[in-house]
């Protein structure tokens, strides 16, 4: 995180912490004019980009953009920042690509909790072989993480795998099932496994920045009933919502774990086939620290191919 004065004046001036994030999200509305145009050159949702800018905003004591119809124009103070925050985010590129300093820390970047999982095996393990090595563990949506990967302030990401690009390459850590949570009297409970096509008129709740029903494909997922009503809360009052029999909701079963007991979990399966996704680890193919290298290679011995 960056400190930044919220007034010119210093002095006693109240001190607030700006994420890096939200600085390159703001610079990208600024080149887009658009929230909507960042939002989807980011990979984030628009009323999270809109928040994250509002807080930005709110942080900083002056506004950046004007609303109008057509998108977002930069303030005059706004100029002037993003201009600044532009240079300062390039300075900042060229020195991470450097790598230094960067030889006895690894950061992992992670999109939910670490479940109880071979993975979690592999982690510890590994800081226990290498205890000089300083392991930095971050939990970030999906688009945060992709952007931590991008300016190389995390060196490897776990999460489901989201295709093959050419500037990354990833490692196949474990299958999760994609499983249906549910209150338990819902007439569901009753089955072992739950089919696409059988959910009926259940109302599906899902989350606007975590990957709930990102799961699952998209061919599947137009062929699922509706509604599906999305909430931007956590994934505890998700569970909440479930529990008071509002609705269902997906999720992997490594998280699954970790919900209160008086949930109901059943598999969904397609066609007779239980969905699941793969979780890798990726990284950025011109990543030269040695430590990530290690890391790779540890992980190759300790977490069987799935």
């Amino acid at each position: 995180m960056i400190a930044l004065n919220s007034s010119p004046h210093g002095g006693d001036a109240t001190r607030r912490s700006v994420q890096l994030a939200s600085l390159r999200f703001a610079v990208a509305v600024g080149e887009e004019r658009s929230l909507l145009g960042a939002s989807r050159r980011l990979g984030i949702h628009h009323s999270a980009l809109s928040r994250r800018v509002k807080d930005l905003e709110l942080a900083l004591g002056m506004a950046l953009f004007e609303r109008h119809p057509g998108g977002v124009r930069a303030t005059a103070a706004g100029k002037r920042f993003l201009a600044s925050m532009r240079r300062v985010l390039k300075d900042l590129d060229d020195t991470l690509s450097t790598g230094l300093g960067k030889n006895d820390q690894l950061s992992i970047g992670l999109d939910a909790p670490l479940s109880n999982c071979a993975f979690l095996d592999a982690v510890v393990a590994f800081m226990s072989d290498n205890p000089d090595i300083a392991v930095i563990l971050t939990e970030a949506p999906t688009a945060e993480l992709a952007s931590g990967l991008r300016d190389r302030s995390l060196e490897t990401v776990i999460a489901p795998s989201r295709g093959e690009h050419p500037d990354y390459a990833s490692l196949p850590l474990w299958w999760d099932r994609i499983m249906v949570a549910m209150a338990p009297d819902n007439p569901l409970a009753d089955f072992d496994v739950v089919e696409c096509d059988g959910i009926g008129q259940q109302t599906i709740l899902a989350n606007t920045h975590c990957s709930d029903l990102s799961l699952v494909p998209g061919t599947i997922l137009r062929e699922l009933p509706r509604p599906i009503i999305r909430h931007d809360v956590s994934w505890i009052s998700l569970i909440n919502l479930v529990r008071r029999g509002l609705g269902i909701t997906l999720l992997r079963e490594s998280d699954a774990r970790s919900m209160p007991h008086d949930i109901v979990f059943r598999p969904l399966h397609w066609r007779e086939r239980p969905m699941r996704i793969r979780h890798c680890a990726t990284w950025r193919r011109d990543n030269s620290n040695p430590v990530l290298a290690a890391f790779i290679a540890f992980l190759l011995k300790r977490c069987p191919a799935p």
